[in-house]
């Protein structure tokens, strides 16, 4: 089949984008602004129900010229977008890679890739987002198609970045704007803003594969609050093993007897309660959920219902893209949530299936969407996405929290991401800075990983490490697999545990930072944790730096990721910086030796809301979310101003005059 020309585009100087060929195959179908939209074959049937269509012009946008070309060729699209030395890629979601996106080649499509390290590909989540940088210049890209992708950033082709599309039929946006913020804000008025994360899910929270029974349970959460504190635990999470024969929706009644009883007293404690959910439905006329789906399953090219392993045993997969099931499924999560459980846990969402050769749902099975038969490998990656969404519609009342390990572009508007089944090593310390913080700024806002790792025996100090590193992280939780050490933090001798009620209570004390970040991130857009290249992308060489990252625009964390080290050299951006270690202030634009092992910087003309307490470093005039409003605070360096409101010396730090140290942020 000869290759076909679909369109060239291009910025004229006025910002307008405009197709130079005209084309049946490829039409510009929505032009406001800064935010184009083309439409490819019959364009986004499969997700305008989940996508807000470009209805208003956010801003002008003033970029150089530039061309795309976009060719297809027996069914697969490829969409050529121009590459220079001096351009900088971040992005493209959940990836065992550096924060620096180009020389890389990258696949969309959700797998379960079980202990992945360091370039394994791919992973459990796709969002084909990036932007691209170069000298002030800002361009963002989002492909519209929940099938398999290809991006190829400079490495077969140098030049060119080439975006491989297993079909003719998707929706490609171009994004302009001149800050990462503003691309980021854009792409996410398309798939919709992040959901209202609830407070108490900023807090530590504990999970292993599996906590039984009931009694055993309670034990560990008392154990913590014993040993750490009342603060020490927000959530405690249920595996598999509390359910009836590993059946969805059911609690073993032998080793969970009274298990809203149980729910209710944890959450006297302060401590939510969070079960496990898998896709997979045992195949088992006599079991009512089974029944309850029926007619609303994914099926066979020929009809049959798709059958798969899973935990327990045969299963069979709600074809979540049909209104049907999704109505059916929000029932069942209303019913579920009865007991009192705190949120829901979203797992081997991918779908994973144990005995098939691509360990998922087959890519010639059939779903039913608005009256069409869409085979799975053009709805793959958003399978996920539609479980979060009907799951999260079924949650009642406002107070909503989902965990998923899968997901597609949107899942921000339902659900947190962590970053699945890593090991207790200290390559994948490291590792899970750039590949969270990727995440971040692809437009998924809460994010974590398993601390200590999921996968293998873990020592104390690679778990203490685990716990410095992902101070900043929005979802803070402990999760540990079977065959694996113990590594519940009060199991340690008493320098460890020292350390870990040291960690706990800073982790507490940052909450209404976070909060603060979340909730700014709810109307913005704007990541919570991000690299340094998102702060300060002119600083030379700052994509190259992987192991240090920020919390919001305010402070800097430079963990560190090796065993046997006290210390660690770290890069400063321009600027100035105050390190809680040692009390001291950096002058930035330079690599300095922290003096500790949690180096925690604050950047002048900033604040920070650390526990009950306003830090202040230099002068500030801006708005924040405090005690559960946003108002705006100012201080000029003598004087501190709450919206009309004089504080007091004794209300808020001043950084500058009182030095104040990591043992003042652990009270």
């Amino acid at each position: 089949m000869k290759t076909k020309v679909l369109c060239k585009v291009s910025l004229n100087y006025k910002g307008i984008y405009s197709p130079d060929n005209s084309s049946d195959m490829a039409k510009l179908s929505s032009q406001k602004g800064d935010i184009a939209r083309f439409s490819f074959g019959k364009g986004d049937i499969l997700l305008s129900g989940n996508y807000y269509s470009v209805s208003e012009s956010i801003g002008p946008v003033n970029l150089q010229k530039y061309g795309i070309e976009a060719t297809v060729e027996k069914g697969i699209t490829s969409i050529i977008i121009p590459l220079s030395e001096a351009d900088h890629i971040i992005g493209l979601g959940e990836k065992a890679l550096p924060v620096e996106r180009k020389r890389t080649r990258v696949e969309m499509w959700n797998y379960d890739n079980y202990n992945y390290s360091l370039g394994r590909d791919p992973l459990y989540s796709s969002i084909p987002f990036f932007m691209k940088y170069n000298k002030g210049k800002v361009e963002g890209f989002f492909v519209n198609y929940p099938g398999r992708i290809i991006i190829d950033s400079g490495v077969k082709d140098y030049n060119n970045i080439v975006i491989t599309i297993e079909s003719e039929n998707f929706d490609f946006y171009i994004f302009g704007g001149n800050s990462f913020d503003e691309i980021l804000q854009k792409y996410s008025s398309i798939t919709g803003m992040p959901f209202q994360l609830p407070e108490w899910a900023l807090e530590h929270q504990i999970s292993k594969y599996s906590y039984y029974p009931q009694e055993r349970v309670e034990e560990v959460v008392d154990n913590y609050l014993h040993a750490f504190g009342p603060t020490s635990v927000g959530a405690v999470y249920l595996d598999i093993d509390y359910m009836d024969e590993y059946r969805i929706f059911t609690a073993d009644q032998t080793r969970f007897h009274h298990m809203k009883e149980m729910v209710e007293n944890l959450s006297k404690k302060g401590v939510k309660v969070i079960p496990i959910i898998d896709p997979g439905v045992k195949a088992d006329q006599n079991f009512s959920i089974f029944r309850k789906l029926l007619g609303s399953y994914v099926e066979t090219s020929n009809g049959d219902l798709f059958t798969g392993d899973v935990w327990p045993g045969k299963c069979v997969f709600p074809d979540f893209l049909n209104p049907e099931a999704e109505e059916s499924w929000k029932s069942l999560v209303s019913t579920f949530m009865k007991d009192g459980y705190g949120g829901i846990w979203l797992d081997m969402n991918e779908p994973s299936i144990h005995n098939t050769p691509n360990r998922t749902i087959s890519e010639d099975a059939v779903h039913h969407i608005e009256g069409k038969k869409v085979s799975h490998k053009d709805v793959h990656n958003m399978y996920a996405l539609a479980e979060a969404r009907a799951t999260f519609n079924g949650i009642p009342g406002d107070d909503k929290f989902i965990l998923t390990r899968s997901a597609y572009a949107g899942i921000q508007k339902y659900a947190a991401i962590w970053s699945g089944d890593g090991s207790s090593d200290f390559e994948n310390v490291g590792l899970q800075i750039p590949l969270l913080t990727s995440l971040s700024v692809s437009g998924v806002p809460y994010v974590g990983c398993d601390l200590g790792g999921f996968l293998g025996y873990s020592t104390p100090e690679l778990v203490l490490r685990f716990y410095q590193m992902a101070l900043f992280f929005p979802i803070y939780r402990n999760h540990k697999v079977k065959e694996g050490n113990d590594q519940e933090l009060y199991i340690f001798d008493d320098y460890y545990r020292e350390r870990f009620k040291e960690i706990l209570s800073m982790r507490h004390n940052l909450v209404p930072h976070m909060l603060w970040k979340a909730r700014e991130s709810e109307r913005s857009a704007s990541p919570i944790i991000r690299p340094l290249a998102y702060n300060f992308p002119d600083e030379n060489g700052i994509f190259t730096v992987n192991d240090q990252y920020m919390l919001g625009e305010e402070l800097l964390l430079a963990p560190v990721l090796k065993s046997g080290m006290k210390s660690r050299e770290l890069y400063l951006p321009t600027g100035k910086w105050y390190e809680f270690q040692s009390g001291k202030i950096y002058e930035g634009h330079r690599r300095i030796e922290s003096e500790g092992d949690i180096p925690l910087f604050m950047m002048e003309n900033s604040v920070a809301l650390i526990s009950n307490s306003i830090y202040l470093f230099g002068k500030v005039d801006r708005e924040i979310f405090y005690n559960g409003k946003w108002v705006n605070l100012k201080y000029n360096g003598k004087e501190a101003f709450l919206g009309s409101k004089k504080l007091s010396e004794n209300e808020y730090i001043d950084v500058f005059a009182s030095k104040p140290s990591l043992k003042d942020l652990c009270k």
